[in-house]
């Protein structure tokens, strides 16, 4: 069903040249975890991307409102991120509907130093409303520990206006290059880039940021701001090895629109 409906956004939104999806999750480490993805996100280029924790300062707090959501209900995993204390944001194509986000559980320090004990997860089991136009889904999460997720991570705040072409961003996201070592963790990653286009489409900003199937769902923050100006979502040109020429993202404008419709 997931592929499904990513074939479908890609022909809406023209990207019928991302390259063919990848294969069907096969699972890493964690019990009813996902490592690959049916999902066309791609590195462009010579990989660059860092481990969250090597950030400093703004960075590294707003890299701490991103997470790994696990969503056993399609066997399958994303990137989510907070964006107020108890709710998160992913793809549509990820999570579209309330019978597949049953069981969805966010992890926010699955990252490189963490132990697989010592992870936490949060219950974000609850769809708030899902958008398959904008590709966007907002779950609400549950307490752990008498805390909610935002009161421990911080939330992120959505840019007021778009990101302006060669403008610099970088993308927190999930992931680790599955292709050159298939065991690897997918841990919390920070990608740097550049806005290649900041009008795409109608929808979406294209940008240089490498990302993998598993990163769909992942902020697109402004390095200047630290504001997210774009929901990354799909990928371009992408090949049988997770390479490919760019990677898109729902424009900051239409992901703002969409927050106030469930008043955020």
């Amino acid at each position: 069903m997931a592929a499904k409906k990513l074939l479908g956004a890609m022909l809406v939104m023209g990207l019928t040249a991302c390259g063919s999806v990848e294969p069907m999750d096969v699972p890493d480490a964690e019990p009813n975890e996902a490592l690959a993805s049916q999902e066309s996100n791609v590195i462009v280029g010579t990989l660059n991307w860092v481990s969250a924790t090597s950030l400093t300062g703004t960075q590294r707090t707003k890299s701490r409102a991103v997470g790994y959501i696990s969503i056993p209900a399609v066997g399958s995993r994303c990137t989510a991120w907070l964006v107020s204390n108890d709710v998160v944001i992913t793809n549509n194509h990820c999570i579209g509907s309330a019978s597949e986000a049953v069981g969805a559980r966010v992890s926010f320090n699955y990252e490189d130093g963490v132990a697989s004990a010592s992870r936490v997860w949060y219950p974000c089991a609850t769809l708030i409303k899902t958008w398959s136009s904008d590709d966007m889904t907002a779950l609400r999460c549950s307490a752990v520990n008498g805390q909610l997720p935002g009161q421990v991570y911080g939330f992120l705040t959505v840019a007021s206006t778009n990101a302006a072409t060669s403008s610099s961003v970088y993308v927190v996201n999930q992931n680790c290059d599955y292709y050159t070592t298939p065991s690897c963790t997918p841990t919390k990653k920070s990608s740097p880039g550049r806005v290649l286009n900041g009008n795409y489409s109608t929808t979406d900003i294209s940008y240089d940021a490498d990302t993998l199937g598993g990163s769909s769902g992942s902020p697109v923050l402004s390095t200047s701001t630290n504001q997210v100006v774009a929901l990354h979502h799909i990928g371009i040109g992408g090949n049988s090895q997770g390479r490919g020429t760019a990677n898109t993202g729902v424009k900051a404008t239409r992901v703002k629109a969409r927050l106030a419709e469930i008043g955020l």
